[in-house]
């Protein structure tokens, strides 16, 4: 299964023990494929900089490192892919990640946010990813 995956989907798979850190995990192990683009990595580092979240050069590395063994990262979507999906959603940070998941072919865009899982019906929280996944064995 590929599972586009957002930013703070990522961060809390990083940061935090719960269903997206199993997620990433599960990518990391290759059990799925999950994708994002060049805007949602950098979102993750950038966040990951931020003082308010105490971490280390060295920790802050670990986890990017940890991000790039499991996540495949692929470019951005052209402008006007970004343009096509403008009035979907009010939030205009997520234009690049809703035009990303449309164009990356994956089978669900994985968020905790509910305005972008609303815009597509192919939108799943982390815990509904494993459950795919996973099924019974969850």
């Amino acid at each position: 299964m590929k599972l586009f995956v957002d930013a703070s989907t990522l961060i809390s798979g990083l940061l935090h023990r719960g269903n997206e850190r199993f997620l990433v995990d599960l990518g990391r192990y290759g059990t799925c494929d999950l994708v994002a683009i060049e805007y949602v990595r950098g979102e993750v580092e950038e966040f990951l900089r931020r003082p308010a979240v105490r971490l280390s050069d060295d920790e802050r590395r670990r986890l990017m490192a940890i991000h790039d063994r499991s996540v495949f990262v692929s470019g951005d979507p052209p402008l006007d892919k970004i343009r096509d999906v403008r009035g979907r959603i009010r939030d205009e940070p997520d234009l690049p990640v809703l035009a990303g998941f449309e164009a990356s072919g994956a089978d669900y865009l994985v968020t905790g946010d509910r305005e972008l899982r609303q815009a597509t019906p192919k939108g799943i929280t982390a815990g509904r990813a494993l459950e795919l996944l996973l099924g019974e064995f969850k």
